[in-house]
């Protein structure tokens, strides 16, 4: 029996079972608008094979071998891949709605454009797996290993991440306000431009994570582990951290008006060009913290621990400082109209070489006419 020639699909038949799609795969055919939808095709060899508009809805893919498989514009709906291998697989513009990937091996896999509304990822390993604007409301991440994987641009309501332990993940642009995170760990993670405004947020773990330019508005971080976060450029307007461990924490040029770090642990964040306008910092340890040019008009600081914190140049027009432990901290060229310090006589003033150094400008001569 003669191989068919790869360059005349008439000569190839539709495959029929498992065996038969492997071997037409392994003999390099590509597969091309085919109808396969409710096919069985358990254990399947398919590694590097090539799909384009292919409607696989509800087949058995079971434990397939899909490593570099590269599947376009395929129909997977309803399609049952539980403990398949699609490691450094390749799906662009899918339909995977309510596929089941329990168990499934997903390490470095990328998803672009793919339509998998409740799709089901419990117990895969999603390694350094990529998800490009795919829709992916309801999916359910349950038990999933996600680890350096990234989230882009993605639609993730009522997508299950609770109690999941993120590391390393990135995510850019999604909007997370909708998904179920309670008890989620993000270790290590990187939230750019990501919307969480308004969630609660309380005693979660969120250590080494970066919210650059995130949308945090009126979020509630009480008590949550934040040490060693990022919040960049974020908005942070009203947001809750009383108690919160921010050790270490930057918040450099963050948008933090009206927010309560009462009782927080702030030993050696930084504020630089921060705005914290009517802040609440009272009996927060802020030690070593850094504020220069911070925004800090009618912000509150009683009883704080301020010893070595660094105001240079800060705005603290109103601020009340009552109570606070200020021993060596550096108010140096400060804008204090209407402030309370009554530790100023242990706290650093300005240095008078030093302000001239920065109000140095240089003299141009005015050009002769």
């Amino acid at each position: 029996m003669t191989t068919p020639r790869m360059d005349d699909p008439s000569q190839w038949l539709p495959p029929v079972d498992a065996d038969d799609l492997s071997q037409q795969i392994h003999d390099g055919r590509e597969l091309r608008n085919l109808d396969l939808k409710g096919r069985d095709f358990r254990g399947a060899r398919l590694g590097g094979g090539f799909f384009q508009a292919v409607d696989l809805r509800g087949a058995n893919l079971d434990g397939a071998d899909m490593r570099e498989a590269s599947l376009t514009e395929c129909v997977l709906d309803e399609a049952s891949l539980v403990g398949a291998n699609l490691r450094h697989a390749v799906l662009h513009r899918c339909l995977m709605r309510g596929a089941n990937l329990r168990g499934a091996t997903m390490t470095g896999t990328k998803l672009v454009e793919t339509l998998a509304s409740g799709v089901d990822l419990g117990d895969a390993d999603l390694r350094i797996a990529n998800f490009v604007k795919c829709m992916l409301a309801g999916a359910r991440f349950t038990g999933a290993t996600m680890v350096r994987c990234a989230l882009v641009e993605c639609a993730l309501a009522d997508a299950d991440l609770r109690n999941n332990h993120l590391d390393s993940v990135t995510v850019v642009q999604t909007d997370l306000r909708a998904t179920l995170i309670e008890g989620a760990v993000f270790e290590r993670c990187t939230l750019i431009e990501a919307t969480l405004a308004g969630m609660d947020l309380t005693g979660m773990r969120f250590p080494f994570t970066q919210f650059t330019e995130a949308e945090l508005e009126d979020c509630d971080f009480t008590g949550a582990v934040l040490h060693n976060a990022g919040f960049k450029g974020a908005k942070l307007a009203r947001a809750k951290f009383a108690r919160a461990n921010l050790a270490n924490a930057l918040f450099v040029e963050a948008g933090l008006g009206g927010a309560d770090f009462s009782g927080a642990a702030l030993t050696q964040a930084l504020f630089v060009d921060a705005q914290l306008e009517r802040a609440n910092c009272t009996g927060a340890t802020m030690y070593q913290c850094v504020l220069q040019r911070a925004n800090c008009r009618e912000a509150l600081f009683r009883g704080a621990n301020l010893v070595y914190a660094d105001f240079s140049r800060a705005d603290l027009t109103r601020a009340d400082f009552t109570g606070a432990d200020m021993f060596r901290a550096n108010l140096h060229s400060v804008r204090d109209d209407g402030a309370r310090i009554p530790g100023r006589a242990v706290a650093l003033a300005t240095d008078p070489e030093l302000a001239t150094a920065q109000n140095w400008r240089p003299t141009i001569p005015l050009p002769k006419e």
